[in-house]
């Protein structure tokens, strides 16, 4: 077997890797690449507002699977926007923070009944 039938068995061996329907990934890159681009990461105009929202929710509830539960459901306050999409204006993350203020001052209340009973 010369030279350029061993490059030409290579290059149909690796050719399918690179170019063709299947890549040979591994199911955590393969993960990492289905993401959907949020934005967060990529320097985001609304990187400020958003983090101020997932701390402000992680205060309120103290538990990521509830502030992420609260983040993406709509709520008829927000005009059935889910919080973490009026949180893309500055009103809509001031309607979103009052919001949860009204949730934590509910809960503080709720716990100060408990406590005198």
């Amino acid at each position: 077997m010369g030279a350029r039938s061993r490059k030409q068995r290579i290059y149909r061996l690796f050719h399918g890797r690179f170019h063709g329907k299947f890549l040979w990934r591994s199911a955590e890159e393969q993960a990492w690449l289905d993401l959907a681009p949020i934005g967060r990461e990529f320097g985001s105009p609304d990187y400020e507002r958003l983090d101020q929202l997932d701390a402000y929710a992680f205060d309120v509830f103290g538990n990521m699977v509830l502030v992420r539960e609260w983040l993406f459901n709509p709520h008829p306050s927000l005009d059935g926007m889910t919080p973490d999409a009026s949180a893309s204006s500055e009103a809509g993350l001031k309607k979103a923070l009052d919001l949860l203020a009204e949730l934590k001052l509910g809960a503080a209340a709720g716990q100060a009944i408990k406590s005198t009973h």
